[in-house]
């Protein structure tokens, strides 16, 4: 078997219900610890399946990614 391609529509709904929360915008590390994902898991969702839905601040040497909902 195996894991299911794509993304997981579970962890999109998890960032976006914190994001929504938090309208002014959270550090990468503060959306994974809300939501319960990884900082790897959280970062790939938000780069690579909710780019057209956030907006990106990168903060320090584009180590820390801070986010907000468009």
């Amino acid at each position: 078997m195996g894991r299911k391609k794509g993304p997981d529509k579970n962890k999109i709904a998890k960032i976006i219900r914190v994001l929504r929360k938090n309208p002014k915008g959270l550090w990468i590390r503060e959306i994974a610890r809300q939501t319960g994902l990884s900082k790897s898991t959280t970062h790939r969702y938000v780069t690579e399946y909710l780019q057209n839905q956030v907006d990106e601040i990168t903060n320090v040497n584009d180590l820390v990614k801070f986010v907000k909902l468009k």
